[in-house]
C-alpha cells in the first residue's frame, strides 16, 4: 500500500527551498564545545533516548501540554525533534548540534524544543513523519519538525548538518516575521494533507456486497491479488533477495505473505524468493553471526554491512518468519531448512540472553554504536573484528575455517569502517554446503565447529563495551516477540519457548492492563506501567494471543483476546469511518488524527485487527466483527497500488479468495488433544483456525466435546462428522485443500 505522497504539497513552499533564503547570523557563528551545565528537563525521564539529551545545553522539555502551553504563551515556534535510542544518525546531530553551545543558545532564545521518544510516542511520530513526508519526500530519523505554537507543522526534515539546521531555523523565523499570512495558509494545508494521507474510503454497510459471508470477496478480487503480486515480482532482486533495491529491510511481512501466498495458490517462484530472501540475509553482515539476531538493515545491496542497531519488533517478528519458513519447506535442501532453523533459534537465544526482564517483558533495543579502545563512540566497534583478534581467540584450526567461512580480508572487509584498518562485518559468501565442500567437511560437521568458534569469540566480544541498551519495555513489541516465540516453540517442539511466550503475555493482561481493561504502551521498572496504549498495542497483543491460543488451546488467552477486541473497538473504532483511528478517540489531541494502513516493518495497526477480528468472529461466533474485517479489507484494497506495503492485507485477502477451515479438537484427556494438534500442526497449513481443549468454554467449541477424542472439520461453524485420530483429520483437511 503505497502512501501516495509522492507529490509536493504545495509549489508555494518555495520560502522554504533553504538555498534561496539569506543565511541567519546564528549559522555564521562558529561551533562552541559543550559547557558544563546542569541537565536539562529530560533528566527526570525513564526514556533511555531522552535520557541522552538530558545534558545537552538545548533546553530540551519531554512531551507535555506544559512545553505547548508556554509556546502559545510566548508566541514561539515549537522545535519538535523526534528520535530513538538506537539511532546512529541522531547520535551525529546530537554531538554536532544539540550539543554545541552556540546552536543551543540560539534555538533556547527563539524556540521551545520539545525531544520525543519514537517509541514511546508512535501517535506523535506518525502525525510529523506523515507531515515530513509530505514535505521532503523522505522520512527518517532523526525527525525534526518546526511548528507553530498550535502543533502544526510548516518546515521538517531529518539529519541536519549544525550549519543547514540553523540556516533553516533563521529562515522560519524570518519568514514567519514577515509574511506571517503565508506560514498559516501553509501550515492548514498540510495539516489537511496529513489528514487524509492514510484514510481508507470503507464501503458502506448497505449494498451489494455481502459482507461477512463466503461471497463478499470473489474472483475479481483474487485476480487483483495476482496482478498486484506480479507487479511486485518484477522488482525482486533474484540474486540476493528481497526487493531490487538499496538499503534492504527485512520485512518479515512480506516473507510471511510469499510463504502463504506461494503454498496456497502453488507459486513455487514465491517460495523460492522467499527462502532466497532468508538465505541471503542469515549469511549477511545483516545477521549477528556471532551472537545471533539481526540488525535493522543494510546499507547495500547484499546485506553485507548493517546499520548496526537491534530491534526487538524485527527479531521479534524475524523468529517466527524463519521458523515458518522452515516448516513451509519440507523438501529445500537440508542444509539450507538447517540455516533457517539456526537464524531462528538464534534470535531466540540472544533474545533471552540480553533482551529478558524478569516482568515478564523484553526490552527494546542495542545501540548501533559503541566506545572502542580509544573511548569514541564509533558505529559497528562491537561488531567487527580484524584478522589479529580473530587470531588471538582461535587456534590455528580454527582461524582457518573462520577466515574461509567469513572471508576475512578478502569480500567481508570493510573499508569505510571509522575507526580500524582492515576490519571485517561478518559474511558468509557462498552457501552452508558450498563452504562444507571447501573446507572438505561435511555440512553438519561444519555446523559443529562454527559453533565453537562463535562461542570463542562471543566471549572475546564480552570484554568489549556493549552498545547502549534500550531497557523500556514496550506492549506492542513484548507481544511480537510472544508470537515469534510461540511459533519457534510449536514448530521446533521448544517448550521452554512456550512457556516464555506465556509468561510475556501474562505480563501484558496483568501488568500492562488498568483496572478498566484498558492496555498501557510502555512499561520501565523505575516508573511501572505508563501512557495510555495504542492501537498497536491492542493489535500485536491480540495477535499474540489468538496464536498461543491456537498453538496451546489455553482458553483464557483467546477470552483475553476477544477482551482487548472489546475494548478496541469502543476507544478506537470509528463507526462512521468503518476503521480504527491510531489514538483512543478520547485521548490527546494532536494537530491531526491518524490511521495506520500502510504496512512497514510491522503490518499496519489496522491490517491486524482485521485479521484479529476475522479469526475471533470465528471463534466466538461474531459475525459483526467479520463484516467489520470484510469492510476495512475492501477499503484497503481500493487505496492499494504497492502490494509490498500491503502484505498483510494481502494475507487476509488470501483467507477470503480461498479456501479456508476451523479444525476443532475436543476430548476429555487433554494429553490426548495436545498430541493430536502436535500432529496436525506439524505441517504448514495457513487457512485454518485451531480451537480445542476439554471444556466447551468457547462459541466455536458448544457441543462438540462427545468424551473420546473428536476431530471437526468445518467451514463457517458447519463441521463434518467428527473423526477420531489425527491422520484421518489429516486426510480430510487434505481433501479440502487440493
Amino acid at each position: 500500500m503505497h502512501r501516495r505522497l509522492n507529490q509536493p504539497l504545495n509549489p508555494c513552499l518555495d520560502w522554504l527551498t533553504i538555498a534561496s533564503i539569506t543565511l541567519s547570523l546564528a549559522a555564521c557563528q562558529t561551533p562552541a564545545s559543550m559547557p558544563d551545565s546542569t541537565p536539562n528537563a529530560l533528566i527526570h525521564e525513564s526514556s533511555p533516548y531522552l535520557r541522552q539529551h538530558a545534558h545537552n545545553p538545548v533546553d530540551w522539555k519531554p512531551w507535555s501540554e506544559a512545553a505547548w502551553k508556554e509556546a502559545r504563551a510566548k508566541d514561539k515556534l515549537v522545535i519538535v525533534s523526534i528520535g530513538y535510542s538506537a539511532c546512529h544518525w541522531c547520535h551525529v546531530m546530537e554531538h554536532e548540534t544539540f550539543e554545541d553551545s552556540a546552536a543551543a543558545a540560539f534555538m533556547n532564545e527563539h524556540f521551545v524544543s520539545i525531544k520525543v521518544d519514537r517509541e514511546e510516542r508512535p501517535d506523535v511520530d506518525g502525525v510529523y513523519m506523515t507531515a515530513v513526508q509530505l514535505m521532503t519526500q523522505r522520512g527518517g530519523w532523526p525527525l525534526n519538525a518546526v511548528c507553530l505554537p498550535d502543533g502544526r507543522p510548516v518546515y521538517g526534515g531529518t539529519y541536519f548538518p549544525r550549519e543547514s539546521w540553523l540556516q533553516a531555523l533563521g529562515s522560519i523565523l524570518k519568514t514567519r516575521e514577515q509574511n506571517p499570512g503565508r506560514v498559516e495558509e501553509y501550515a492548514t494545508q498540510l495539516t489537511a494533507g496529513v489528514q487524509q494521507a492514510e484514510l481508507v474510503n470503507v464501503p458502506p454497510l448497505e449494498g451489494s456486497k455481502a459482507w461477512g459471508t463466503p461471497d463478499a470477496f470473489g474472483p475479481a478480487d483474487a485476480q487483483l491479488l495476482d496482478d498486484g503480486f506480479n507487479q511486485w515480482r518484477e522488482r525482486w532482486d533474484g540474486q540476493w533477495g528481497g526487493n531490487d533495491r538499496a538499503p534492504k529491510f527485512p520485512i518479515p511481512t512480506n516473507l510471511d505473505f510469499l510463504l502463504h501466498y506461494g503454498t496456497v495458490r502453488g507459486d513455487q517462484a514465491a517460495l523460492n524468493h522467499a527462502l532466497n530472501t532468508l538465505l541471503h540475509m542469515e549469511s549477511g553482515g545483516i545477521h549477528d553471526h556471532i551472537g545471533g539476531g539481526f540488525a535493522r538493515y543494510s546499507v547495500d545491496g547484499k546485506w553485507h554491512i548493517p546499520h548496526f542497531e537491534k530491534m526487538l519488533y524485527d527479531n521479534a517478528q524475524l523468529a517466527g518468519t524463519y521458523a515458518r519458513a522452515w516448516q513451509a519447506l519440507p523438501e529445500a535442501n537440508p542444509s539450507d531448512r538447517a540455516a533457517l532453523k539456526r537464524a531462528a533459534i538464534g534470535i531466540v537465544d540472544f533474545v533471552e540472553r540480553e533482551w529478558s526482564h524478569s516482568s515478564g517483558g523484553f526490552y527494546s533495543a542495542l545501540d548501533a554504536d559503541s566506545k572502542g579502545p580509544n573511548g569514541q563512540n564509533t558505529e559497528g566497534q562491537y561488531y567487527v573484528w580484524t584478522t589479529a583478534e580473530l587470531k588471538e581467540v582461535l587456534t590455528e584450526e580454527e582461524w582457518h575455517v573462520c577466515s574461509e567461512v567469513y572471508a576475512i580480508d578478502g569480500k567481508s572487509a570493510w573499508h569505510e569502517f571509522e575507526s580500524k584498518a582492515s576490519a571485517n562485518v561478518l559474511m558468509k559468501w557462498a552457501s552452508d554446503e558450498d563452504l562444507a565442500e571447501l573446507l572438505g567437511m561435511q555440512s553438519e560437521a561444519l555446523a559443529d565447529v562454527l559453533t565453537a568458534i562463535h562461542s570463542k569469540i562471543r566471549k572475546a566480544r564480552s570484554k568489549r563495551i556493549p552498545p547502549g541498551l534500550d531497557d523500556k519495555i514496550l506492549t506492542a513489541w513484548t507481544a511480537l516477540m510472544a508470537s515469534g516465540l510461540t511459533a519457534t516453540g510449536s514448530v521446533f517442539d521448544r517448550p521452554a519457548d512456550i512457556d516464555r511466550a506465556r509468561e510475556a503475555l501474562d505480563f501484558i493482561i496483568q501488568t500492562q492492563l488498568d483496572s478498566d481493561g484498558r492496555l498501557y504502551h510502555v512499561y520501565h521498572e523505575q516508573t511501572g506501567p505508563r501512557i495510555g496504549g495504542m492501537l498497536d498495542d491492542y493489535a500485536s497483543a491480540i495477535t499474540a494471543l489468538l496464536d498461543f491460543y491456537q498453538a496451546t488451546f489455553e482458553s483464557k488467552y483467546a477470552a483475553a483476546a476477544a477482551e482487548l477486541t472489546e475494548q478496541a473497538v469502543a476507544d478506537f473504532y470509528d463507526t462512521d469511518q468503518g476503521t480504527f483511528w491510531f489514538q483512543r478517540k478520547d485521548g490527546e489531541a494532536l494537530f491531526a488524527r491518524k490511521q495506520e494502513n500502510d504496512d512497514s516493518v510491522i503490518p499496519s495497526a489496522n491490517a491486524q485487527m482485521a485479521r484479529c477480528l476475522f479469526q475471533l468472529s470465528h471463534l466466538f461466533n461474531r459475525k459483526e466483527w467479520r463484516v467489520m474485517s470484510d469492510r476495512m479489507l475492501a477499503g484497503s484494497l481500493a487505496r492499494t497500488d504497492y502490494w509490498p506495503s500491503a502484505t498483510h492485507w494481502a494475507g487476509l485477502l488470501l483467507w477470503r479468495t480461498e479456501s479456508h477451515r476451523e479444525v476443532v479438537i475436543t476430548g476429555e484427556d487433554n494429553e490426548d488433544v495436545q498430541e493430536a494438534l502436535t500432529e496436525l500442526r506439524q505441517a504448514y497449513r495457513p487457512q485454518i483456525i485451531w480451537a480445542g481443549g476439554t471444556a466447551e468454554d468457547l462459541p466455536l467449541l458448544q457441543n462438540r466435546k462427545l468424551g473420546e477424542l473428536s476431530i471437526y472439520v468445518c467451514e463457517d461453524g458447519a463441521c463434518q462428522l467428527p473423526v477420531t485420530s489425527a491422520e484421518e483429520a489429516i486426510q480430510a483437511v487434505d481433501t479440502f485443500f487440493r
